[in-house]
């Protein structure tokens, strides 16, 4: 009988970090599971679904998004006699299982949401923190931050962190530079969205700072102006939405890749970044951060925006920056997730 049934309702959402550690995470899996251990139930909305090979896909149930997740995943489950597998924070209220709680950063920075998303998430945390078998977490740092907020055990939580392989899937586009007037190693380059814990704020300060360079990123002119209210610096080329092929390209030829966010519990970017071919990467000088990246990359405090030379920064760098990648892999996290689920059993981890 199968043991373990992922929540696969993440397959309803755009990949950000946190769907894309649960699709490399089971891509992996499905590689050394055996057929019949591991099951995904996906609601009934869902179209498309990975081709697994060991991995059993169902839809179960009638209800849709937050329904199916907290009334027709958790009573299939429990028809099935199994444990549920939740790998985006969320886990079903009944019974959450074992879930992957990637940060907490409605406990840690709730100056940046809603009263309302700040009562269901604290909810939804608070439960699976009290009541999941398992806890996993992707950074040493988000399990302190666990145990600070939510005082769970530390021998409840397991530490999996992301890694980077799945941009080796990913072509180079050739005509990225030329399209978007930009020259090699002439300018930086950042991939954000205007959530205030990303700290686009300190990218366009950099920008002001720094006139004769160029600084690219991936929000476009009408959001930048409508979002955050002030004006664009001119020096700022806004590209909006590129492929995930031009992303790289920008990466690999800019001068240095920046991160200035205040926030996070692992920061995949700067680690695709390293991987595509970065030559630099400027990140927050934060614990996790450190952690993550040691000595490859080049701190900056996030909260001053006085940095009129960022030259110098590199200058004063010592080049290992692709030293951090071989900590990192999808393979590596799948084989400890697979441990914690089926040679530990998941009733007594």
């Amino acid at each position: 009988m199968v043991k373990v049934i992922v929540n696969g309702r993440f397959l309803l959402h755009r990949i950000t970090g946190v769907e894309r550690y649960a699709r490399e995470i089971l891509a992996e899996l499905d590689k050394i599971v055996e057929p019949g251990e591991l099951e995904m139930a996906v609601p009934p909305a869902i179209e498309e679904v990975p081709g697994y090979k060991n991995i059993k896909v169902v839809r179960v149930g009638k209800l849709h998004n937050r329904l199916w997740e907290h009334i027709s995943f958790p009573m299939y489950v429990k028809k099935r006699e199994a444990v549920s597998l939740n790998l985006c924070n969320v886990a079903p209220l009944p019974a959450p299982g074992i879930v992957c709680i990637h940060d907490v950063k409605v406990k840690a920075t709730p100056q940046y949401f809603s009263k309302k998303f700040l009562l269901w998430y604290n909810l939804l945390l608070t439960n699976a923190a009290k009541r999941a078998k398992a806890i996993i977490t992707v950074s040493e740092f988000s399990k302190r931050e666990i145990i600070k907020y939510y005082h769970v055990k530390a021998e409840k939580i397991h530490v999996i962190p992301n890694a980077w392989q799945h941009y080796e899937r990913i072509p180079y586009d050739e005509n990225t530079l030329p399209k978007y007037g930009l020259e090699k190693e002439q300018y930086f380059f950042s991939m954000c969205s205007l959530e205030p814990n990303k700290n686009f704020k300190w990218i366009a300060e950099a920008a002001k700072q720094n006139p004769d360079m160029t600084l690219a990123g991936s929000i476009n002119e009408k959001v930048f102006a409508d979002g955050l209210g002030f004006e664009c610096p001119a020096n700022m080329n806004l590209l909006g939405y590129v492929s995930d092929e031009e992303a790289k390209t920008l990466m690999r030829d800019c001068k240095a890749f920046l991160f200035p966010t205040f926030y996070e519990g692992f920061g995949i970017p700067p680690l695709e970044a390293i991987s595509a071919g970065a030559k630099q990467v400027i990140v927050s000088d934060t614990e996790v951060m450190h952690e993550i990246f040691g000595d490859s990359v080049v701190y900056v405090d996030p909260n001053e925006y006085d940095y009129k030379q960022l030259e110098i920064l590199l200058s004063e760098h010592v080049k290992t920056v692709r030293k951090c990648l071989a900590e990192f892999s999808w393979s590596n996290s799948a084989t400890q997730l697979y441990t914690i689920l089926f040679i530990n059993n998941p009733d007594n981890v």
